[in-house]
C-alpha cells in the first residue's frame, strides 16, 4: 500500500512539473502591446512582394482530402471562422478567398463536388469579379444554389459587401446583389458573415472598418426575404461598439429561430480593448422580429477578478430540438495587471440546457501569430441524431516551422450528451512538419465545419506552406492548397452501449483559469454517497466540498479559493465506489 501510494505521489509530482514548466512557457504580454501586433490588415495596400514566392510544388507529407483549389491568400478569415461549406442533396458547396498571384487578383472563389465525387472545376471557378474581393461565407439555399457573401475593399472610399447567388445548384454562374454596407454617420461595415432560415431569408451580418487598431467598430444586421435583390435596412445591433470581428449569425433546421452571436467588450468601468469580452447572443423567434436591445443576452458574465475573457471567434448550431448551442475560445486575462496570453487559450461550450462546459483544455505554449491562439477558428456542427461535433485548429510549441510559427492540426471532439461532456479531440489531418522551410510545411489552418453532418463531417481548410499569416506579414509567399476534408462519422448510434455515461460524469471547472472562486458541476446517474475534495500540487487535501448523499441528476458546487495561493490544483469527485479527478489552476 505504501509502495503504491508513494507511486501516485511521484507521478502526480512529475505530472506538476511537467505541468508547471508548461505554465512557466505560456506567454503573458501587456494588452497594449498584443493589440500592437494585432491589427487589422490593410487591404486597400499592395502586400509586401518583396518577399520571396513558393509555387505549389506538393511536397514529401500531403495533408489529408482533395484538394479543390489554391490561394496565395492563407488568411480566410479575421475572427469567427464562419462557414466555407455547405452540404445539400444535390453535393457539397464550397467557397474561399483566392488571391490568384503575389500581386494579383483577390476573388471569391467557389467549387461542387456532385453525389458522385465529381468535383465541377479542377481548382475551382471565380464567382466574383475582384479586384480585391474576399472573407467569404458559404450557405445553400433551399433549391440547392450557393450563396456567397464576400466584401469588395478596391480602395478607402470603395468598401462594400455583396452576395453571388449561383443560377442553380453547381452551375457557377454567379449573380452578385448589392448588400447594405453602411450607416449614417459610421464607417463602411464589410467582413460578412451569412446564414439561411426555414423562411428563406438570406441573414448578413457585418462589421464597420476601422482605419486605427484598438478603435472600437459597430456590428449590423441585414436580410433579405427575395434571395437577395431586396434587403431590410442595416440595423446596428449593439449600442456598445464591439473590438473584434465576431458576429456569426446561424439559423435553426426545425422551426424559425435565428441567432446573432457575438462578442464584446464587458462593461468594467475600464477602457474597453479587444480582449476584454463577453458572448453575447440575440435570438429571433421568427427571424423577422428583432428587438436587438431587449433580446442580448449574455452567457458568460465575466466579473473583473476573473482571469480568461472571450477572444475573437465564436460560433452557434442549433439542434434538432431546436436548442441554440454556442462555442468560443477565451485566453488569460489579469485585469489588475493588464496583461493577456497570447497563446494559451480554452475551448467553452454552452446551451441553455448545460450551461458553460469545457470543450477542450488548451492552456500551453504556442506560436500560433497574429489573431489566432494554440486552439483557433472553431467550429460547431450537429447531426440529426444530435451530436454535438466541435472543431477547431490546434498550435503547439514543437511543430513548429523555420520562421517560427506553429504549425496548425485539425482536432475534432464530439459530444453525445447535449454538450455537457466532450471526448478527448482527435487530431484529423496528422501532418507534423518541425522545422519545415517555406514550401515544404504542412500548417492546416482556417478550416470551416459544415453545419450538416451525416456519414461525414465535411470541412474545408487551407494547407498553408509557411505557417503564419501573409497578411500580418509573417510566413513567406506560398502558394497552398485548398482542401475538402470528408472525415467519417465517429458516431454511428448514441444509442449504443459504449456511448452511455456511467455512474456520474466530471465536468472541468469553470471559469479555469480562475480568480478566487470556481464552479464545479457534475451528474449522477444514480443516488450515491458523494464526495467532492480538492487537493493540492503534494497530494495533500486541502478542501471538502461535498460529503453527503445527493440524488441522481446535475449538480453545481462552488469552490471559494480566496484563502489559498495561485497555483495547480485536483478536484476529485467520488461516486458508487468510482472516483474522477481533473486540473485547475487558480491565479490571483
Amino acid at each position: 500500500m505504501a509502495k503504491k501510494l508513494l507511486l501516485i505521489m511521484l507521478a502526480v509530482s512529475l505530472v506538476a512539473f511537467l505541468t508547471s514548466q508548461s505554465i512557466a512557457e505560456i506567454k503573458r504580454v501587456p494588452i497594449e502591446q498584443a493589440a500592437a501586433k494585432e491589427k487589422l490588415p490593410l487591404d486597400n495596400n499592395l502586400y509586401n512582394t518583396d518577399k520571396p514566392a513558393y509555387p505549389y510544388r506538393g511536397g514529401d507529407v500531403t495533408s489529408p482530402g482533395e484538394m479543390v483549389g489554391t490561394t496565395w491568400y492563407d488568411y480566410q478569415t479575421n475572427g469567427s471562422a464562419g462557414h466555407r461549406v455547405a452540404v445539400h442533396d444535390c453535393g457539397i458547396h464550397m467557397a474561399w478567398m483566392n488571391l490568384l498571384s503575389q500581386s494579383g487578383d483577390r476573388l471569391a472563389y467557389y467549387n461542387f463536388m456532385d453525389n458522385d465525387g465529381n468535383l465541377g472545376w479542377s481548382e475551382g471557378t471565380a464567382a466574383s469579379i475582384g479586384p480585391r474581393d474576399g472573407y467569404v461565407n458559404l450557405v445553400s439555399d433551399a433549391e440547392g444554389k450557393a450563396v456567397i457573401a464576400y466584401h469588395d475593399f478596391s480602395s478607402l472610399e470603395n468598401y462594400h459587401c455583396y452576395i453571388a447567388v449561383d443560377a442553380a445548384c453547381g452551375f457557377g454562374l454567379f449573380t452578385s446583389y448589392s448588400v447594405p454596407s453602411e450607416f449614417p454617420g459610421e464607417g463602411p461595415l464589410v467582413w460578412p458573415y451569412i446564414a439561411y432560415d426555414n423562411q428563406r431569408r438570406i441573414h448578413v451580418t457585418n462589421t464597420e472598418y476601422v482605419p486605427n487598431a484598438g478603435d472600437s467598430q459597430d456590428i449590423g444586421h441585414t436580410y433579405s426575404e427575395d434571395g437577395g435583390a431586396n434587403w431590410t435596412d442595416l440595423a446596428l445591433y449593439d449600442p456598445i461598439d464591439i473590438m473584434d470581428i465576431s458576429g456569426s449569425p446561424t439559423a435553426s433546421r426545425v422551426d424559425d429561430k435565428v441567432a446573432l452571436i457575438y462578442t464584446k467588450p464587458i462593461d468594467d468601468g475600464g477602457e474597453p480593448n479587444q480582449y476584454n469580452n463577453d458572448v453575447i447572443y440575440i435570438e429571433s423567434p421568427d427571424g423577422g422580429t428583432w428587438d436587438y436591445e431587449n433580446q442580448a443576452v449574455n452567457i458568460t458574465n465575466y466579473q473583473y477578478e476573473d482571469t480568461i475573457r472571450a477572444y475573437t471567434e465564436v460560433d452557434g448550431i442549433y439542434d434538432p430540438d431546436g436548442n441554440l448551442h454556442i462555442i468560443w475560445n477565451a485566453s488569460g486575462y489579469w485585469a489588475d495587471e493588464g496583461t493577456i496570453t497570447t497563446d494559451a487559450c480554452f475551448v467553452y461550450h454552452w446551451s441553455e440546457e448545460t450551461g458553460i462546459t469545457m470543450v477542450f483544455d488548451a492552456w500551453h505554449p504556442s506560436f500560433p501569430g497574429a489573431w489566432n491562439r494554440s486552439a483557433s477558428k472553431v467550429s460547431i456542427s450537429c447531426s440529426a441524431s444530435g451530436v454535438l461535433y466541435a472543431l477547431w485548429t490546434h498550435f503547439d510549441d514543437i511543430d513548429v516551422s523555420a520562421g517560427g510559427f506553429s504549425n496548425g492540426e485539425l482536432y475534432m471532439s464530439y459530444s453525445i450528451d447535449n454538450g455537457v461532456t466532450w471526448t478527448a479531440p482527435e487530431n484529423l489531418t496528422n501532418t507534423n512538419t518541425e522545422g519545415c522551410f517555406p514550401g515544404d510545411c504542412e500548417s492546416d489552418h482556417w478550416s470551416s465545419l459544415a453545419e450538416v453532418v451525416d456519414e461525414n463531417l465535411h470541412i474545408l481548410y487551407i494547407e498553408d506552406k509557411d505557417a503564419g499569416g501573409i497578411p500580418q506579414d509573417e510566413g513567406a509567399w506560398t502558394e497552398n492548397p485548398v482542401r475538402y476534408l470528408a472525415y467519417p462519422n465517429p458516431v454511428t448510434s448514441v444509442d449504443d452501449d459504449e456511448n452511455i455515461p456511467g455512474v456520474f460524469e466530471l465536468s472541468q471547472n469553470y471559469p479555469n483559469p480562475f480568480n478566487a472562486s470556481t464552479n464545479i458541476n457534475f451528474a449522477l446517474e444514480n443516488e450515491a454517497d458523494v464526495h467532492l475534495e480538492v487537493y493540492n500540487l503534494l497530494g495533500e487535501k486541502v478542501d471538502e466540498l461535498v460529503n453527503s448523499n445527493l440524488t441522481a441528476g446535475e449538480h453545481t458546487v462552488n469552490w471559494d479559493a480566496d484563502e489559498f495561493s495561485s497555483g495547480i490544483y485536483f478536484y476529485t469527485l467520488t461516486a458508487g465506489g468510482a472516483s474522477k479527478t481533473k486540473r485547475m489552476v487558480l491565479m490571483k
